[in-house]
Formats: structure tokens, C-alpha cells, sequence
């Protein structure tokens, strides 16, 4: 059985494995991992979300409520670190995490959702299409620092 829920710091270990193995060339410090983790769990516009299949955890997604300044001032929602574990893929695992997300969001008064992908990620881009993103409305652009 799978449940969805709020990420728990006892789970940060096993988070850690899934965006090793599941986030291209990342290596997470575990213990800054944990600092983060406590400094989010202050913060009420963060939501971790984890995705457990036999108490193990196999999926998990960030989103991030922000702020705007324009118009009706209403909030939207930046969803980050999209993880299933090979796995555990195609079982309804990532399309549980972005309903969850969304109910958040619209909890919220979300206006929008967004997520960045990376160019190469096309099988990724077709599940995003399938829970209602739509790849063709703008440019995402990164800088890294």
C-alpha cells in the first residue's frame, strides 16, 4: 500500500538514497540535509512530501508556496525535486505526490503551479503533461551560482 504524507526526519536517510540514486550526479550532505530539514519545519511555505510503499520511502516532492505582488496578490506554488525510485515507477506513486501538492495548493489559493525540467527528461515531461501541466507556456531559465 501507498501513502502520501508530510517528509519526517526520520525519513531523511532514506530521501537521502532516493535523490542520490534518482537526481542526476547528486551526492546529499546528509547532515546539512538535516539542518535544512529543521529550518523548513519553521517555515509554513514549505511542503516536503513522501511517498512510502511497504513503509520504505520510494517518491517524494518539494513545493514551495511563494508570494506575488501583482494583481489579486495571491500566492502560487514552485514544485521542485520530483523523485520516484526506479522501482517503484509507473505504479501511480509521482501522479499521488502531485495530487497531494495540488490539494495544498489549492488549500492555498493557488493561482498556478510550476515546475522546471530538464530538456532531456522527455519521459518525465509526458508524465507531467498527463497530470495536467502544460510544457509549451514559456522558457524556464536556470543560473546556477
Amino acid at each position: 500500500m501507498v501513502t502520501i504524507g508530510p517528509i519526517s526526519k526520520d525519513d531523511l536517510e532514506e530521501l537521502k538514497i532516493l535523490y542520490d540514486n534518482g537526481l542526476q550526479g547528486t551526492k546529499t550532505d546528509l547532515m546539512k540535509m538535516n539542518e535544512v530539514f529543521d529550518w523548513m519545519k519553521g517555515n509554513p511555505d514549505y511542503y516536503v512530501l513522501c511517498a512510502k510503499y511497504n513503509n520504505k520511502v520510494v517518491g517524494s516532492l518539494m513545493g514551495v508556496l511563494n508570494k506575488e505582488l501583482f494583481g489579486e496578490c495571491r500566492p502560487f506554488m514552485v514544485i521542485e525535486n520530483v523523485v520516484v525510485s526506479d522501482e517503484c515507477r509507473r505504479m501511480g506513486i509521482g501522479k499521488l505526490l502531485m495530487d497531494r501538492i495540488e490539494i495544498i495548493a489549492r488549500e492555498n489559493e493557488c493561482t498556478v503551479m510550476m515546475l522546471i525540467s530538464s530538456m532531456h527528461r522527455r519521459e518525465a515531461h509526458l508524465f507531467y503533461e498527463s497530470v495536467g501541466f502544460s510544457g509549451d507556456l514559456g522558457r524556464g531559465f536556470r543560473k546556477y551560482l
